[in-house]
């Protein structure tokens, strides 16, 4: 199931000044951007709108979590999630100032469609590496048995390999330059 306007500010219908408009993701939000790699979550956007004659600026508030996979153990986890992002509209059609900080919209436009914005703000709140969070211990929060499995397959001997000559011979050609 596609969700359809479910993220779109009709400012047309607003009098110039502050508004405030809250949005809701869930399982079903997640589940149409799997590249997210997110389970499910209970996230909420908090956008403050103030409408000008020609122009319109946003302040976005992210805040939730998300349940993702760490990269570690592979179990489930809740990452919390946190992020304030600004976005100006302008009206006109010069697209060659078009950021991700400002949107230029036609005169004859009414409404703001948000949904593209909010899951690339929520994609940016999800780190690189999602590794379980350590306890007040100081000890990693991942599954144990995946720890110890892990650690089973470590390796503390060197290569048997030798090096190739030619990669020292690279590394003392860095030594003698940077001097």
């Amino acid at each position: 199931m596609k969700l359809v306007n479910q993220y779109i500010i009709p400012f047309s219908g607003l009098k110039d000044g502050f508004h405030e408009f809250l949005f809701e993701f869930g399982k079903k939000f997640f589940e149409e951007y799997p590249e997210l790699e997110v389970f499910d979550g209970e996230v909420m956007a908090k956008v403050l709108f103030e409408k000008k004659t020609t122009m319109l600026n946003l302040e976005v508030a992210i805040q939730g979590t998300l349940q993702v996979r760490c990269d570690r153990c592979l179990e489930y986890f809740n990452l919390p999630v946190k992020q304030i992002s600004h976005l100006v509209v302008k009206f006109g059609t010069d697209t060659s100032i078009v950021t991700d900080e400002i949107w230029i919209l036609q005169r004859e436009a009414y409404e703001l469609d948000l949904k593209q914005y909010l899951y690339e703000g929520i994609g940016l709140c999800i780190p690189i590496k999602k590794v379980h969070p350590e306890d007040k211990d100081g000890k990693p929060g991942c599954d144990e048995d995946m720890l110890r499995l892990l650690d089973s397959h470590k390796t503390t001997e060197p290569d048997d390999q030798e090096m190739d000559p030619r990669w020292n011979k690279l590394k003392n050609f860095l030594n003698t330059n940077n001097n």
